[in-house]
């Protein structure tokens, strides 16, 4: 193994070797401890030339452990000893992302995901999180709402855009997640979960709710887990709930 005065140490896949190849090559770069029962034996290296050093790119995949491990180039100049640092990433995605449903303010809609672990750490799931939900045509309404304003003052303008836009604002709809299994999520596991939306009875009385009004909403949760919902407003359930 040739000995090196500096180390070659690669973070995310990627690293420079104090040495010039003498053209681009093909290397690799044999693994041992953690990663090693993680993804394999070894893993293909590229290695190009760059300004009397070598530039040096591999792939490890998303769920190679956290941490800092040992590991062995090899060249068709010799074996390097190598460190490899792999910084930890903690992310959940959501499946479906998106969401369209269907009702009233008060109805309660249950829905079925998949939650999977994109990072490389075990992580929970989140309970889920609350979102406002706004009018698709909530802007427009507002903008429609100052530039027909009788008013001549540009304050008074102005607020007649802020009620436009307070009348597109249903309120906050609470998103619960329910995951089939228990503890910590492993790295690169899934599993499957219920979701349960409840619509917003709405916070202003001149809010329109008749049928067909589109409203979004997107709810942020832990580990980046997020999820976009579309509601559209179904037929109103009692006489008086047209608005």
């Amino acid at each position: 193994m040739a000995d090196l005065k500096e180390g070659i140490q690669l973070r995310k896949g990627q690293g420079i070797a104090p040495f010039q190849v003498a053209r681009p090559q093909s290397g690799v770069l044999k693994l041992s401890g953690a990663l090693k029962k993680e993804l394999g034996a070894d893993v293909k290296a590229r290695l190009l030339p760059r300004k009397g050093q070598t530039r040096i790119a591999t792939r490890l995949g998303t769920t190679a452990p956290p941490g800092t491990h040992k590991a062995t180039l090899v060249t068709e100049e010799g074996e390097y000893p190598v460190v490899v640092d792999v910084p930890a990433r903690a992310k959940l995605r959501l499946s479906p992302s998106s969401v369209h449903v269907t009702g009233r303010p008060g109805d309660r809609v249950t829905l079925d995901f998949v939650v999977k672990n994109t990072g490389n750490v075990a992580l929970e799931v989140p309970t889920g999180g609350v979102a406002g939900l706004f009018a698709s045509d909530g802007l427009a309404g507002a903008f429609a709402a100052a530039y027909g304003s009788e008013a001549e003052a540009p304050l008074d303008i102005f607020g007649d855009f802020i009620l436009g836009l307070r009348r597109s604002y249903l309120g906050l709809m609470r998103f619960r997640l329910t995951p089939e299994i228990k503890g910590p999520l492993g790295a690169g596991q899934h599993c499957k979960a219920s979701g349960d939306v409840v619509l917003p009875d709405p916070l202003n009385a001149d809010t329109q709710l008749g049928e067909g009004r589109a409203f979004h909403a997107v709810v942020v949760m832990k580990q980046n887990l997020r999820l976009t919902v579309r509601l559209t407003l179904s037929h109103p359930n009692h006489k008086g709930d047209s608005r």
